[in-house]
């Protein structure tokens, strides 16, 4: 049993800002599946969006976000968060995050930030560091945190369970609502479990696209954290809106990477193989239209044609402002033998992030007393049926600067006997192909069955073989020690069930969900959230 104030499962900028303000307020621990720079936020190119330029407003960033998120955000929450965004960027700042600047002058200040334009943004509100703005915050949180001495760090743990009513054997009766006192984990490195107690727990454990076969995330990236508050009995929100972002790296084994929208921001062009511009066919604003449009056109293009990518040209841009603006996309297309400043880059669509989530506030309170959520995994709103470009990082700042405010930090708590893990039977290698074999077929039904473009008729079919899959997965699990293998396939396959009913419950076509059976909006019914 280890015990702490506060719990916080996730390594991310979401996890680490809660941890860094809650850090005044008592002990906290921080469990990450990997190294603390293996998460989402470290692979975001692009930047953070905030209205910083005297030309934007709040009331222009809002308005770009509702109607990228074709009007199923709630503006309350748009609001709420955008105009918290001036504020958490220069709580960036002051914790040593080294952003771009517009001008020699050294001073990182907002004012003197370089800011870009993104897809779907009507004005230049991106605030970056170049083109590896993730690391650099990475960067910034990693070095607060180690100086913390009220921050205890646990690399190579990834939480099993929340603890709630439900692992507790001498509840009296039913119990009504859902409390958490932290999490179960395994040390991925010795495979022992301990429970982790505290007062209040920050789920900040990123989202989980590696429920596709072809996607931009890292490998941790199995949707723990959406299953885990499933299964503690919390409702999730809009799973059927993953976004697919338009320009992956287009690799024949797979080994993809995100080229950032910021390249076509500053006037690369999307062609078809032949070299023939086609989206101005498909949006008033060509390359810069929103992410769902992008994609989606780039996907009927491709179908159309029968190829397998189209190209993103950036050789209109002069080469030495683009190996200076963009040196990682440089760095990662010469590995792969092309030099983006004289040639095309093939790219194609690739799971990239979850618009739904777990239903929150925009402070990340839950439906499960003590538990808070932030980041991609947490849905308070903001992004609708799609989110505009570089609203995640924002999300995630904003939202855990505002939990770990909450007065409810300072609640006393009172804990029920918490029980020791109890494993259950051997490992059986006989049956280890159920885990591997499984997983693969899983995220080839997600590709082809529950991608871009659906059907009622596939969405159907892809629920009754994940049921299958499930089934198999949790009968290994209840009957083998826990191994993290196992936790993350269990895990993505309650996701991907949990992705086809949200699919199957929206019957109308809205930003990232596109069903042929259902063309167009339908605002009579559902002008609103989908809740499992």
């Amino acid at each position: 049993m280890q015990s702490f104030d506060f719990l916080v499962i996730g390594s991310g900028i979401a996890g680490l800002t809660y941890a860094l303000q809650v850090a005044k307020l008592g002990s906290v621990a921080v469990l990450t599946k990997g190294t603390m720079i293996e998460c989402t936020t470290d692979y975001a190119q692009g930047g953070i969006a905030a209205v910083l330029a005297e030309a934007d407003s709040f009331e222009k960033h809002v308005k770009d976000t509702y109607r990228a998120g074709h009007e199923l955000g709630k503006l309350p929450v748009i609001r709420a968060i955008i105009e918290d965004g001036p504020e958490a960027i220069a709580y960036l700042l002051d914790i040593g995050t080294r952003f771009s600047l517009g001008n020699s002058s050294g001073d990182r200040a907002l004012e003197n930030l370089d800011l870009t334009r993104e897809g779907g943004h009507s004005e230049r509100r991106v605030a970056h560091a170049a083109d590896s703005t993730g690391h650099q915050i990475m960067l910034a949180l990693i070095a607060a945190c180690n100086k913390n001495e009220r921050i205890t760090i646990f690399e190579h743990h990834i939480a099993i369970d929340l603890i709630t009513q439900h692992h507790i054997s001498n509840a009296d009766g039913f119990v009504p609502g859902v409390s958490c006192w932290g999490a179960y984990a395994l040390h991925t490195r010795t495979n022992e479990v301990f429970a982790f107690r505290a007062r209040k727990t920050m789920l900040a454990t990123g989202g989980g696209a590696q429920v596709y076969k072809n996607n931009t995330n890292p490998s941790i990236c199995t949707g723990d954290g959406y299953a885990m508050a499933r299964r503690a009995g919390a409702r999730l929100v809009n799973m059927e809106f993953i976004q697919f972002h338009p320009t992956a790296f287009y690799s024949p084994e797979g080994k993809t990477f995100l080229i950032s929208e910021a390249l076509r921001g500053e006037g690369a062009a999307l062609r078809l193989q032949s070299g023939e511009t086609f989206m101005e066919r498909h949006h008033p604003d060509g390359c810069l239209a929103p992410r769902d449009i992008v994609a989606g056109a780039i996907d009927f293009e491709m179908k159309k044609r029968g190829d397998r990518y189209v190209l993103l040209d950036a050789t209109a841009i002069p080469a030495e402002r683009l190996r200076e603006r963009f040196p990682y996309i440089d760095g990662k297309c010469r590995k792969r033998d092309v030099d983006f400043t004289s040639q095309p880059i093939p790219v194609v669509p690739a799971a990239h992030y979850f618009c739904g989530g777990i239903l929150a506030t925009t402070d990340g309170l839950t439906d499960v007393h003590n538990l808070f959520v932030s980041g991609e995994v947490a849905c308070s709103g903001l992004h609708g049926s799609n989110r505009l470009a570089s609203n995640s990082l924002l999300s995630g700042l904003v939202m855990s600067l505002r939990a770990g405010r909450h007065p409810s930090n300072k609640d006393e708590v009172a804990f029920p006997d918490i029980p020791e893990w109890q494993d259950v039977g051997t490992f059986n290698e006989n049956e280890w192909v159920v885990i591997g074999y499984n997983r693969e077929i899983l995220q080839s039904i997600m590709q082809g069955y529950v991608g871009i473009t659906r059907s009622r008729r596939l969405l159907k079919y892809a629920r009754a073989r994940i049921h299958n899959i499930y089934q198999e997965i949790e009968n290994f699990y209840q009957h083998n020690v826990v191994r993290h293998e196992v936790i993350e396939s269990r895990n993505l396959a309650i996701v991907a069930d949990i992705i086809v009913r949200s699919a199957l419950t929206r019957r109308e076509s809205r930003g990232l969900h596109q069903v042929v059976d259902h063309p167009g909006h339908d605002d009579e019914n559902f002008q609103r959230d989908t809740i499992i």
